[in-house]
Order: structure tokens, then sequence, then C-alpha cells
């Protein structure tokens, strides 16, 4: 293919984030969703109100069928490890409330269907979009795809069909919507860059799940290229050059040849336990937002679920609260998936204001607000359905419980006293349950970590919540563009506060574990082991490179390694010195790592 370009601005590089690894050079598809949709308010007259409300009715049924022939595609092209993704999308085309609300608002405001569609949406957005959660925050995103979609077949525009592209391309935009990913040819696709988008987003776990490199967050790239112009994206760096000459084009290329053959290496070998060079195993769990998850655990190797949010289960049955019995069937999943392995389910971790409960206002710091385990126990009622769920699926597999930012430990004793009352309730009521239900302690507060070994009498493991302890540790929000750079995995107060939780953890004899993105990246999760962290959990996709990684080092020799770099003043040295001395240690390893994005 020619990758010539006549424009003189070339070589032009912008950083981004790291959504999906991999090596793409090609010609560029810029899309434009948003701008074909803008609505007015426009009131509409009482007679037309009940055509307004069938062409509503219609738009469902008919986004229903273009969801469902996506997700057979889908189905066909990945498997239905991926294609679980439309479930949400479906399942809010389904929702009776969201329809009845939507048509309560056409007959009350006396407003067209399409003002109706984004008008509600944007107001269910805007809660997604306040939860600190990034999941759960990318989870705006999906509200976003479906209301595109209504949006599309009402005002009879023409959707650009991507199934049936003719040449390959990358895919610009500033933001791509799951259902879009979906729809891709996989074979002329080469990769996607976007203004907008998060590492958890729905499109950037399609991406990891199928190879497809992916760079999102680039703030202004749409604005930067045109279609059919050249690009060269490095999902792995989170990079993309615009324009490259033929010199770089060449380096890109190569780099590309050199990722497939180490793809091919690590990917074979998914399933097969992490043993690092010197006999120590590391035990790799997933992290699971969506119980249709579940499916993939085994593809990529995942050895249980190490952290389940069970609070996505809540947000999706906004405004209303998810009963006793439908949590019960999710976690029954759950345990039937995870099965010997086991799975930890972490209470929701969710503010008074997201579960949209009576008396509680959106506070100004959420973050340090009323929240998790802090509001459990002030709404104790909606604690004890969800620990009756799992209780009763516990009968089925091995499930353990994850208390969310514990700070004190009055809270772990309350917490467990009211634990105790709903197996003896339980057991009067004659209802079967497992009893036998492990309590966890989620250290993500600094004032946690330090009184470890308080904790560690009084629960049954502990499971370190790398996200928010990193924030906490070093005072930084992680998604406040103006300080993210001060979120420092490698910050040697970080290395230092996990080094203590494991010596604490082994003179008490609990359990620990690690979650977060920490454990996502080779080069930090090497690092968390030389620490002496003996389980992992991260996200599924990740599991097979880490594991790769992990087999190409000397614990022995690397727990030395890392004990020198918490004697350092910076990140910034500790990475250097990583990035120096682990590919001399372990000569495999270099082409599993990859810096932090």
């Amino acid at each position: 293919m020619d990758y010539s370009s006549s424009l003189h601005n070339r070589d032009v590089k912008l950083k981004g984030l790291s959504a999906s690894r991999g090596v793409a050079v090609g010609h560029v598809l810029r899309l434009d969703e948003r701008g074909r949709h803008q609505f007015y308010y426009i009131e509409v007259a009482a007679s037309a109100v009940r055509t307004e409300i069938k062409r509503l009715r219609e738009a469902f049924g008919e986004a229903r069928a273009q969801l469902n022939e996506i997700k057979d595609r889908l189905t066909k092209a990945l498997g239905s490890q991926q294609a679980y993704i439309l479930d949400v999308h479906l399942l809010m085309l389904e929702d009776r409330k969201l329809l009845a609300e939507l048509e309560h608002e056409i007959r009350i405001r006396k407003i067209s269907a399409e003002w109706a569609v984004r008008d509600v949406a944007d107001r269910i957005a805007a809660v997604y979009r306040q939860v600190k959660d990034p999941y759960l925050r990318e989870r705006a995103s999906d509200i976003e795809d479906v209301a595109l979609r209504l949006l599309t077949i009402l005002s009879g525009h023409a959707k650009f069909d991507l199934s049936k592209l003719d040449q390959e391309v990358i895919i610009v935009a500033e933001d791509i919507w799951p259902s879009t990913v979906a729809e891709l040819d996989f074979k002329r696709v080469l990769a996607f860059a976007t203004d907008a988008g998060g590492l958890t987003s729905h499109s950037a776990i399609i991406a990891r799940a199928v190879g497809l490199p992916a760079v999102v967050g680039l703030h202004d790239i749409t604005r930067r290229v045109r279609t059919g112009e050249v690009m060269a994206v490095d999902g792995a760096a989170g990079e993309v050059v615009l324009r490259p000459t033929k010199a770089v084009i060449q380096v890109f290329l190569k780099k590309r040849a050199e990722e497939a053959r180490v793809q091919s290496r690590w990917g074979a070998k998914a399933r097969e336990p992490a043993v690092t060079t010197d006999g120590q195993r590391i035990t790799m769990r997933a992290n699971v937002e969506l119980a249709s998850e579940v499916d993939s655990l085994s593809l990529f190797g995942a050895e249980g679920i190490g952290l389940y949010r069970s609070e996505y289960l809540f947000l999706n049955r906004l405004p209303d609260l998810p009963t006793e019995d439908e949590q019960y069937q999710v976690y029954r999943k759950l345990a039937a998936a995870a099965g010997t392995a086991g799975a930890n389910i972490r209470i929701f971790d969710l503010g008074g204001d997201k579960l949209s409960l009576e008396g509680f206002e959106p506070e100004q710091n959420p973050a340090l607000g009323l929240r998790a385990i802090r509001l459990a126990l002030r709404v104790q009622e909606i604690f004890r359905v969800q620990l009756r769920a799992i209780l009763r699926a516990n009968l089925d597999g091995n499930l353990r419980i994850v208390l969310p930012l514990i700070s004190t430990l009055n809270e772990l004793v309350r917490a467990k006293r009211i634990i105790e009352e709903v197996k003896a309730e339980l057991a009067d009521a004659s209802i079967e349950h497992n009893a036998a239900l492990p309590v966890g302690v989620m250290i993500e507060v600094p004032g946690a970590a330090l009184m470890a070994d308080h904790f560690a009498r009084h629960a049954d493991f502990m499971s370190v919540g790398t996200n928010d302890l990193i924030q906490y540790l070093l005072a930084v929000d992680r998604i406040n563009e103006n300080v993210a750079y001060l979120y420092q995995p490698f910050h040697p107060a970080v290395l230092r506060t996990i080094a203590h939780l494991v010596r604490v953890a082994e003179n008490s004899r609990v359990p620990l574990e690690l979650c977060g993105e920490m454990a996502a990246i080779p080069m930090q999760a090497i690092a968390l082991v030389g620490l002496g962290v003996r389980t992992l959990s991260l996200v599924p996709s990740a599991i097979p490179l880490v594991k790769n990684a992990i087999r190409s080092i000397d614990l022995a020799r690397v727990a030395s390694l890392v004990h020198e770099a918490t004697k350092l003043g910076s990140s910034e040295e500790v990475e250097q010195l990583l990035a120096q001395q682990l590919p001399l240690q372990a000569p495999r390893l270099a082409a599993s790592l990859s810096p932090p994005a």
C-alpha cells in the first residue's frame, strides 16, 4: 500500500492513553457521530403526542433489531465471550421503565421523541459521569451510544456501514461507541484513535480482546487529521504519528512484525500458570464488572475472580435498586464461573446520591464522602439485602466478600456483626445458604494501610486496591488532567506502603491480594511480585501478557532489585532503575515490557 503524503507538516507525534497494545500504519477514516444529531426544544401539538410516542416505540424496536444483528455478527467473528458487550445496550432498549419515562416526557411536556431521547439520556449519563470509579464513569458512553442509535433512526439519517469497508483504515473519532466497534470489519480496520475515552470503556475492552491497537484521550486528533491521510499508531506507548515519513513508517512496520511474533508466543500459553524461573507460582485472578464477562475467564487464563464490582449492578438499575433475587442470580453465575478458585464480591461502592436515596444530595467531594462501607452501615437494609443474596448464592460456590473504603476498625467490627445477624435470619427462616463466607478488607485508605496489623486480626484476608490507594496516598485525582502526572504507581511511597502490607500479612498469616490497574502493566506487576505480592487481580485481557512477563524473571533477583528501588527518592528514579536492570536480569523480559501509559 502507498503510504506517501503530500502535506508538509510531517511526523507530528501526539501522546494519549494506551487503551490496547499493537502497532498499525494506514489511512485515516474520520467519523463524526454526534455532529449529525443537533436537536432543539420544540413543543408539539397535543394531537401529535400519540404520533411521537408511536415513533419512539418503533425506534426502540428498530434499534433492538439492529443490535441483535450486530451481536450475531460479532458472535460469529469473535465468539460469545466478546458479544456480551452489547447486552447492556439491549437491556436498556428492553427496559420498560426507560421507555415509560420517555413517553411520560413526551406526554407531559409535549415534546418530540428526539428531544425526549436527548434530554433523558443526558440526565442519566450525567449521573454516571459523577461516579468516582473510572469503569462505571465510562458507562455514560453506553447511554450515549443507545441515544445516538435511537436519534439516527428517529431522524432518518443513514448510518455509515462500517462492516462494508473497501480498504484498510485507522478509525479516528471524538469517541467510538461500543456498538460502532462491534460493527467494524475487523479485516479492514487496523486501529483506532480518539479525542476522548478511557482504559475501561467497552470500546477499549473489545479492542484489547481482538488485538486492535487503540490510543484514546488524544484531545484534538479529530481536528488535526482528515480522512485519507496516513497515520501510525503505537498502542503500547499510547502514541500516534500524523503523516509519518517513509523512515518512520519503516520503524513502525518493523515494530509491528516484532509484536506479532511476541504475541503469538505468550498468547498460546495464556491458560498455563504464571511461574517464575526460580519456581515461584503467582496467582492471576480477574477483575470483573459485568456478570456476562465471566465467559471470558478461561480464555485469558484467569484463576477465579479477584474483584467483582457489584456497584455496576446497582447503577444499571437506577433509579430502582436490584431486588434480592435479581442479585442472587448474578452472584450465582459468578460462583459457578469462578468454581473452586472462588470470587470476591465487593460490597457496593457508591454514594447515597448515586443510589437515588431520599435525603441524600450530591457532595462537594464524594471521593471522601458518605459512600461504600460508610453508606452501607448508614442504610443497612440495602447492605442486608445484598448480603442475603450473596449468602444464598454461596451455596453453589466459593464466594467471599470485600468491604470497600474501610478506614476504622469499628467499621469492620460493625459490618461483621451485621453479617452474622443476616446469617442468623436466614437460618431462622430455613432459607438455604452457605454461612462459610470469608470477609476481606479493601486497603485503599492510607490510615487503613498503617493500621493493617489490627485489621488483620479481624479479617479473613486483605485486598489492596491500588487505584484508590495511590490516589489517596499521593493526594491526586487520577482523572484530573491538570494533576494526572502526579498519579505515580512507582512512587517510592507507594512501593513502601505495599511492602509494609506484605510484611503485615506474612506476620499475621492473613492472605494478601492486590487488584487494580497497577497489576495490568508488566513492569509494575513484576515490581509488585518483587515486593512479595503473590496474588494479582487485573483486567482479564491483560493476564496473558503479565503471565508471560512473570515467567521471564528470577524472583530472588527481582526482589533484591525492587528492595533497592524502595530506597530511591522519586518515581522517575524507580522507573529508570527497573527499565535498565530488569532486561539485564531477564533477557526474555524485554519484549513483554511496556512503559506505563
